[in-house]
């Protein structure tokens, strides 16, 4: 088999199996996995080839949109440390470019490659030139939230979502950890997210773990926030596909969860990968195996992630161009 191109050989293929049902598929962090074309996930932060125009192009979002950020007063603390987390680690995975120099409190910060020089005292909101978490949201390519936990429960207190799919931060702000998945179908599902916050709740401090989600849409945007449902939604209604392999994406969510240490809460992280079905059928076991899950989706799932329709399309396109 000849090399895969960077874009499928690093791609988190998110399905081990040929049928899927929901669950937390919950693995240890910063571990390599290996793939039928390559491999993903040594680092916990993405770092592509356009990673400073991912950047500028989040931030430019955030800017015409200040309601993809959110934030409860109560959260201040926890919002620096995460701002303190996510530098330390751009700047362990990236090395040469970033650089975080530390003196007691005071802290500089430095990435030549999306070109942000900043200076800061930790705790000091005055050292900064906007909240700490937009300031941490801005340096990556991430979705960025911070899950609260008080009374034995988790709380989405904060965060800078520019990429949610089919939601918005703004809505879902305060909600507890079960109404945040209370969509999810079945009561099997949804037993299997109370087990996970439960699993959250009794993190070590410092321990981190990844999940991995998945769907399909119809471009290759990332942004598919209910706050623009205009500019895409009728398009996804209509399933207005004239070639389902340049068009079709599979979209992997890369979940992290990391118990930060201090305050206790739950960083969680959201990295948005997109592969079109063209590209999925570069690896036949692939391509197989999605189209094999799409036909074995139970009416549940297939409802819960709006694959009644697209699904079958997909399905049927992978079956008949992918190779044997």
């Amino acid at each position: 088999m000849t090399a895969a191109p960077d874009d499928v050989a690093t791609y988190p293929f998110p399905l081990p199996h040929d049928t899927y049902r929901v669950s937390a598929n919950v693995e240890e962090a910063g571990v390599e996995r290996a793939t039928e074309a390559g491999s993903w996930g040594a680092r916990m932060l993405h770092a592509g080839d356009d990673h400073d125009a991912v950047v500028r192009k989040r931030r430019a979002i955030l800017d015409a949109e200040p309601r993809r950020f959110v934030a409860a007063e109560h959260a201040r603390e926890a919002s620096w440390e995460a701002l303190l987390w996510l530098l330390d680690r751009k700047a362990r995975e990236q090395p040469g470019t970033v650089n975080l120099e530390r003196d007691g409190a005071h802290h500089r910060w430095t990435d030549a490659r999306i070109g942000v020089e900043q200076e800061f005292v930790l705790g000091d909101d005055a050292s900064l030139p906007e909240h700490p978490l937009t300031f941490a949201g801005s340096q990556v390519e991430e979705d960025v939230v911070v899950l609260g936990a008080r009374d034995g429960r988790l709380w989405l207190d904060a965060g800078l979502v520019v990429h949610a799919s089919v939601w918005s931060i703004g809505f879902d702000a305060g909600m507890s950890f079960a109404e945040l998945h209370r969509p999810v179908p079945g009561e099997d599902a949804r037993r299997v997210f109370t087990t996970a916050e439960r699993f959250l709740l009794r993190l070590h401090p410092g321990e981190a773990y990844r999940r991995l989600n998945w769907g399909l849409q119809l471009d290759d945007r990332p942004d598919l926030s209910l706050d623009t449902f205009g500019s895409w939604g009728a398009r996804r209604a209509a399933l207005d596909v004239v070639d389902p392999g340049r068009e079709v994406h599979l979209r992997t969510e890369v979940q992290h969860l990391v118990k930060l240490p201090l305050t206790g809460s739950v960083l969680f992280l959201i990295g948005v990968r997109l592969l079109p079905l063209e590209r999925v059928a570069l690896v036949p076991a692939w391509a197989n195996r999605l189209a094999s899950v799409l036909e074995t989706l139970t009416p549940e799932t297939s409802g819960y992630k709006e694959l009644d329709d697209l699904g079958p399309l997909a399905a049927a396109w992978l079956r008949d161009h992918a190779p044997t």
